[in-house]
């Protein structure tokens, strides 16, 4: 003989457990949820905090050794995240994207994103700058034939541009041309080596292209500091 009662508690048990189980889901979603953004803010302090800035969303503050030169204006980056909600321009609201993108150490997603900037502005040179450092740190350092194009672009408007001079001189380097590599970059330390950032990253490439054309350490400090 079945027993009725004994079944029905047993499925309300069940009912119970299910419905427990169910709510306990529920109430754990916003934790996972809450972790997981916790994780990528982390991923992405962790990527800041390790990253050199680019020199295109670099700020020069210090006065510049040169009459002809203007200091880079620099592209708007992470710090300009919030102007995306005032921004009517689309333009403007591609480039602090792709601007932040970059300036995280996200190079290969800025690319299309810097590339959309451009097509709504494309006279903007800073854009084109920062398109090819893009494409550059990209490519491991490498100045490939479209990052040549974009600092030529941004050279053709302007030749003191400091940032496009300076990736000009690694296409010289990467080809065979260090004396000129390293008259460029002396004429940049020439210019704005009191600049921290400029100083670090002019003292990177400098003695590459120094040991190529047979120019000592000790003569290419002595090079640069007659030059400032």
């Amino acid at each position: 003989m079945i027993n009725f009662a004994a079944l029905g508690m047993r499925e309300a048990s069940i009912d119970q457990k299910h419905h427990s189980q169910k709510n306990h889901s529920r109430s754990i979603k916003p934790y996972i949820a809450s972790s997981v953004a916790g994780t990528a803010v982390g991923i992405a302090a962790a990527i800041w905090l390790t990253h050199l800035s680019p020199l295109t969303t670099h700020h020069v503050t210090v006065p510049l050794n040169s009459a002809a030169t203007t200091p880079p204006v620099p592209l708007e980056g992470l710090f300009d995240l919030p102007k995306l909600m005032t921004a009517q321009d689309p333009g403007q609201r591609w480039a602090i994207v792709g601007g932040a993108l970059l300036q995280a150490g996200l190079t290969r997603l800025s690319i299309p994103v810097l590339g959309r900037a451009i097509e709504n502005d494309p006279n903007n040179s800073v854009l084109h700058v920062a398109l090819g450092e893009a494409l550059t740190l990209t490519d491991g350092g490498l100045i490939s034939d479209r990052a040549k194009a974009e600092f030529e672009f941004a050279l053709r408007a302007d030749p003191n541009d400091l940032v496009a001079r300076f990736y000009m001189g690694h296409w010289l380097l990467q080809n065979g041309k260090p004396k000129p590599a390293l008259v460029k970059w002396v004429g940049l330390m020439r210019t704005v080596g009191s600049d921290r950032t400029w100083y670090a990253r002019l003292w990177t490439a400098m003695p590459v292209a120094a040991q190529e054309v047979g120019v000592s350490q000790l003569a290419l400090q002595a090079l640069c500091t007659a030059a400032m």
